[in-house]
């Protein structure tokens, strides 16, 4: 193969992979240093109307309720709450927050919407495995792209490291360059 053909490929697979990595680390660093990126507000109240099973258990019904309402989501179980006729859950997704009111009586729904903002979107994709229940195609996807983009990573260091050792190799690079590398493990070992 030719070099210039070779540098392409280097740098096309590290701007395919630049995304992935960029969502990565700001996700990253929203977790290490504890940031509280989601937005609380309610945006937007809407009601409608499903049916009710009594017989039903809270997680059944709750999970009933999300996929008649085509909403898509997990249902944390530990915010259910039963008010005499009145059964309030959560719907939970990387981009909103639903909070959901039941009339266990009439199958009346009153549903918030909360965004949780692009900020908090992008931490979600740390997750992400694409397996939200009700999600979109595209969302189930992101699992794939995930491992994808990773193995295109490895192909793309291989052949960088490959490229400089072939044509540009100088011993105090490689000095430079991998005390580097390491003294940055050490740093992110230690923090």
């Amino acid at each position: 193969m030719k070099k210039s053909l070779l540098i392409k490929l280097h740098i096309y697979s590290g701007l395919f992979t630049s995304f992935y990595l960029i969502a990565f680390g700001i996700s990253a660093i929203i977790l290490n240093h504890k940031l509280d990126v989601e937005k609380k507000e309610l945006t937007t109240r809407w009601n409608s109307e499903v049916e009710v099973d009594p017989e039903l258990s809270d997680q059944k019904l709750a999970e009933s309720t999300r996929d008649q309402l085509g909403l898509m989501g997990w249902i944390p179980t530990w915010e259910f709450k039963r008010i005499n006729d009145r059964f309030k859950f959560r719907i939970v997704h990387p981009g909103r927050n639903y909070h959901v009111d039941l009339n266990l009586n009439k199958g009346d729904v009153s549903i918030a919407d909360a965004p949780k903002g692009f900020v908090a979107v992008f931490h979600g994709l740390h997750f992400l495995n694409g397996k939200i229940p009700n999600a979109p195609f595209l969302l189930r996807t992101w699992a794939v792209y995930q491992w994808f983009t990773l193995f295109i990573m490895l192909i793309s260091l291989i052949l960088g490291l490959w490229l400089w050792l072939k044509y540009r190799y100088k011993p105090w690079e490689g000095i430079a360059f991998g005390g580097l590398f390491l003294g940055s493990i050490l740093l992110m070992l230690l923090l």
